[in-house]
């Protein structure tokens, strides 16, 4: 089945290399920096979040890279 929702504890590849996501906060448009915090986002969305990683960065969610699965 494929994954269609991301959520804080996802395992991620990022611009950084391999993290967990700790944080994740919707934007109200595509490019904001800061939103509203949520637990999960579906992967639809994933061009309006910005989330923070264990390694210590942040990424767009476009910057991302997850198992679709």
């Amino acid at each position: 089945m494929k994954k269609n929702i991301l959520k804080i504890g996802d395992d991620v590849l990022s611009e950084y290399g391999p993290a967990k996501i700790t944080k994740i906060e919707l934007c109200e448009k595509v490019g904001d920096k800061y939103g509203i915090e949520v637990n999960s986002v579906h992967t639809n969305l994933v061009d309006r979040i910005v989330v923070d990683l264990d390694n210590g960065h942040w990424n767009y969610g476009t910057q991302l890279d997850w198992i679709p699965y």
